[in-house]
């Protein structure tokens, strides 16, 4: 009775060390205000990614987006809340509108090529603060779980303001998970295309390869602690993240990108989410490109091929 006793002791002790670890995990991955503070002990990207992301075409691609972004609109609906995004109007008459979502760790300024180039085109943007990030005011991201609300909320504001409207979605990262939960909902006819680059095919499978390939620990149990916790706190359940199956159900035409040197979101996964969408398809891999750099790696290969998908589309 005695030994059994101990063995109870010790197996509540470990559940109950288990759990806060993962609860440790969950507020600083999750948590974007913790986060945004100690990325910088943890965080140490490639030095080839990061000069991506200080040359003169992303840095003239900010300076466009802070010029042309305006006043942050806030748009209210029963399921979301107050949402925030960025609302810019196409410099001549349009029906093309384009819904961009950035990733994680990102705010709308992160679109900000996106956003560029889609203007030159004669488009009207569209671009949210995702949960937990830029403007948004809620404290927790929700890795595309939650963030499909805010997109369809902004998408019924495009609508509302433009009942003709041909709209393309274009997310990337988590940006691009969220595009692809939207495409596996039931879409106003309005949606004529879906851009996603470097999407994860679940949020549970993207965690497992993260602290598989960053700290060598299994994710067993330390993951299945830190999506209880999730549960417990009213966030997502990260199991149930799953775009691949939303593109599985999608009816909306949808080209994949991805970049072949990305070990953070594997690049495999571009071909298993492009093997299971039931919709119009194609995809393109970026030679070389680390995760979230194709738009700046090979411009022209990048926007050569989601141009001349969405060209019969829109």
């Amino acid at each position: 009775m005695a030994i059994a006793t101990h063995l109870l002791r010790a197996g509540v002790g470990l559940g109950a060390a288990v759990m806060g670890a993962g609860a440790l995990i969950y507020e600083c991955a999750m948590n974007t205000r913790i986060y945004s503070k100690f990325i910088g002990l943890f965080d140490h990207p490639d030095p080839a990614q990061t000069a991506l992301y200080t040359g003169d075409d992303y840095a003239d691609g900010q300076s466009w987006f802070a010029k042309h972004k305006g006043e942050d609109k806030v748009i209210t609906t029963e399921k979301t809340g107050r949402v925030h995004g960025y609302v810019i109007p196409a410099e001549g008459p349009s029906h093309r509108w384009a819904l961009l979502l950035h990733g994680y760790n990102s705010a709308p300024e992160g679109t900000a090529l996106f956003a560029r180039h889609y203007h030159e085109q004669c488009f009207h943007c569209v671009v949210p603060s995702l949960r937990g990030w830029g403007n948004d005011e809620t404290h927790y991201c929700t890795m595309a779980y939650f963030d499909k609300d805010v997109a369809l909320a902004w998408l019924d504001y495009i609508i509302a303001v433009d009942p003709q409207a041909e709209v393309v979605i274009h997310g990337y990262s988590m940006g691009a998970a969220t595009t692809m939960l939207c495409t596996g909902e039931n879409l106003p006819a309005n949606v004529k295309a879906a851009v996603s680059d470097c999407g994860f095919t679940s949020a549970y499978e993207q965690y497992a390869h993260v602290v598989k390939s960053y700290t060598g620990l299994p994710s067993f149990p330390l993951l299945n602690a830190f999506n209880a916790v999730s549960i417990l706190r009213g966030n997502a359940d990260f199991r149930k993240c799953r775009p691949i199956d939303a593109v599985a159900r999608s009816v909306t035409p949808t080209i994949f990108l991805h970049g072949t040197a990305d070990d953070f979101v594997p690049y495999a996964m571009m071909d298993q989410l492009y093997e299971a969408c039931a919709a119009p398809k194609a995809k393109q891999p970026i030679q070389d490109a680390m995760h979230a750099t194709s738009v700046v790696k090979d411009p022209d290969t990048y926007w050569k091929a989601v141009d001349g998908f969405l060209r019969d589309k829109l």
